[in-house]
């Protein structure tokens, strides 16, 4: 038997070698015929020369001759936003293009004469803002929106950042690889018994990529009020993008802003106070995140939202959370509550509950998120309140979509010792229509028990407009071209004091960028009537990137408020700021805000000087 096999592998070499003439001609012919295929990623081989020293032609193909094996091209690393909501931006491919959850990609303005190829990666230029993807379709795939410099807007260019692009690569080279069998050579016996066996060949998965990137400085700045009351502020400055820390899945994200220390002269306290840059600082987050797709574990610890209720506003301290299967997480949270624009707002509040979530589907088809929980607030470690809430998004691809949150209290009695029944407390509820992408329709109806509790001075701001509207408001937003969007919302409501109901009126204009100036600029009007008060307020901020290095703003606006909540009934301000980028590591930050109101009025001058790293570099 072995002999028979020793002679039928000698017939199959000796007809190998019979056959070897015509198969090299053949493939010389085939190869004037075709390119040889471009490995991905680096640009096609130059024609050769013939002996003659000039380049073979082209050969007729004949009748029968078939078709040329394609030559495979390189994947595009550039998309365009197709929808923007809060927070997250939606792109125009998905699984198709190779993408996965966790890669970074940066943003920048789309060419008007439609010329964004592969070159804007390598341009240098600063980037509008800065996605991570966490869910991925067939052809479309949505991002949060980590850092943001500009507001976006559809039809926006977003590119791979250069190590997704290399870890997008690495996994395709290794998906080709097992498309190859596999040659083994034994070096001692009959070199007749080498095989070539089909086999799989075990591919080890692609290191974590990490990056680490962010802002630090230290911040010098001085406040001074009416009456000869001077305030000198030092502060920190952190701003992080920080993912796969150390190739784990721990990720820190965000920006924060504050003050270490004081010293005020003047002042019968020795205090200064919180100015309307302070309390907006209270606004941003800076969370250390763990988030393992192979985990059923995740958590975040920091100033942050949490992830499956974001209706309960930030949060200082963190959460945990457990995946039970593949749609239901249950979990823990607590902490202080520092954010002022929060409709419960206390500063010295602190929250801590429990929550289950289910999830399922996708953004470009059905998805549902509902979550239920159970918490409880205190004051001065002195129990506030009990509740329960919920929390449910339901979308249908990008065109529709539903939101509401709710929150019911038990029945207390309040230190100061006001009365509550058992009931809803609070309950905000959003419906949005969108036929096409220039074009959304939104309902809405808002309705709060009792007095919100938010800092009122930061309504001009319009960080509190889902506050100022109670009852049922409908809106339109109109995105035209030149990158221009008008939007607007209008409602009735009616308090149990108003003898009639009364009209909320709030009207938005946006130019994205004014006649090629590269001016940006924001208008808003809204005029309200709560149960908490009634008034109106304008706003208008105009900013510009000077040059690649040094960007520019301006902020105003003026607010009238009638209200026994507030005693501050008129009050206007405007703040400009400056941020120049110093060589490749190094920034400088200028910031100057004049403020007048009933109560307040002050001038604060900031400058903060810091270092740039990673990404951040120019």
């Amino acid at each position: 038997m072995k002999d028979l096999h020793r002679q039928i592998v000698s017939c199959a070499v000796a007809l190998g070698i019979a056959l070897l003439p015509l198969t090299n001609a053949r493939a010389a012919q085939n190869g004037q015929s075709q390119a040889p295929p471009a490995y991905a990623g680096w640009p096609a081989a130059a024609p050769q020369e013939n002996s003659q020293g000039a380049s073979p032609g082209p050969v007729p193909a004949s009748a029968n001759t078939s078709a040329p094996a394609q030559v495979p091209t390189t994947d595009k690393c550039i998309f365009h936003v197709k929808y923007v909501s809060e927070g997250a931006v939606y792109l125009d491919a998905g699984r198709n293009a190779k993408l996965e959850e966790g890669m970074i990609l940066h943003v920048v303005h789309a060419d008007p004469d439609g010329g964004i190829t592969d070159a804007v990666r390598f341009q240098g230029k600063e980037s509008l803002a800065d996605l991570r993807i966490f869910s991925v379709a067939d052809t479309s795939s949505a991002a949060e929106v980590v850092t943001s410099r500009e507001d976006l807007t559809l039809g926006d260019v977003a590119y791979l950042d250069i190590q997704s692009v290399h870890v997008r690569e690495t996994k395709s080279d290794a998906a080709e690889s097992e498309n190859y069998p596999v040659v083994m050579t034994f070096s001692y016996g009959d070199p007749l018994d080498e095989e070539v066996r089909a086999a799989k060949a075990s591919v080890s998965a692609p290191p974590i990529q990490n990056q680490i990137r962010g802002r630090l400085g230290f911040d010098v700045g001085s406040l001074s009020e009416p009456g000869g009351i001077g305030t000198r502020q030092v502060g920190l400055l952190v701003q992080a993008d920080m993912s796969r820390i150390g190739g784990t899945h721990w990720n820190l994200t965000g920006y924060w802003r504050g003050l270490l220390n004081t010293e005020s002269t003047g002042s019968p306290g020795g205090t200064s106070p919180a100015t309307l840059n302070d309390l907006m600082n209270r606004t941003y987050h800076l969370g250390l995140y763990y988030q393992n797709p192979d985990s059923v574990v995740t958590m975040g610890v920091g100033r942050l939202f949490l992830p499956y209720a974001p209706s309960l506003s930030t949060i200082d301290g963190g959460y945990f959370g457990y995946k039970f299967s593949q749609h239901m997480t249950a979990g823990v949270f607590g902490g202080s509550t520092p954010d002022p624009t929060s409709w419960s707002y206390n500063p010295n509040q602190r929250i801590a509950g429990t929550f289950v979530n289910y999830e399922a589907g996708d953004f470009d088809h059905a998805r549902v998120s509902s979550t239920a929980g159970l918490a409880m607030t205190t004051i001065g470690w002195h129990a506030a309140r009990q509740f329960v809430f919920l929390e449910n998004t339901f979308s249908l691809g990008r065109k529709f979509s539903f939101y509401n949150s709710l929150q019911a209290d038990h029945g207390r009695t309040a230190l100061q010792g006001a009365t509550y029944t058992t009931g809803i407390t609070q309950s905000f509820s959003s419906v949005r229509y969108s036929p096409i992408s220039l074009l959304t329709f939104e309902l809405n109806h808002n309705y709060l028990r009792n007095l919100p509790t938010f800092d009122p001075a930061l309504i001009s701001t319009g960080l509190l407009d889902q506050f100022l509207f109670q009852g049922l408001s409908g809106g339109v937003t109109v995105s035209l071209p030149y990158r221009i969007s008008v939007s607007t919302d209008v409602g009735r409501s009616k308090s149990s004091t108003d003898a009639a109901t009364s009209w909320n009126q709030m009207y938005g204009l946006t130019f994205g960028e004014i006649k090629n100036t590269g001016l940006h600029l924001d208008l808003r009007y809204t005029k309200f009537n709560s149960s908490f008060g009634q008034g109106n307020y304008e706003f208008v901020s105009l900013s510009r990137s000077i040059t690649e290095r040094l960007h520019l703003a301006v902020q105003g606006g003026t607010q009238h408020l009638v209200s026994a909540f507030s005693a501050d009934t008129n009050s206007r301000f405007v703040t400009g700021t400056a941020d120049w980028a110093i060589g490749s590591r190094y920034f400088l930050e200028g910031l100057y805000t004049w403020n007048t109101g009933t109560n307040m009025s002050y001038r604060q001058m900031d400058m903060t000087f810091g270092y740039r790293f990673g990404g951040f570099r120019k």
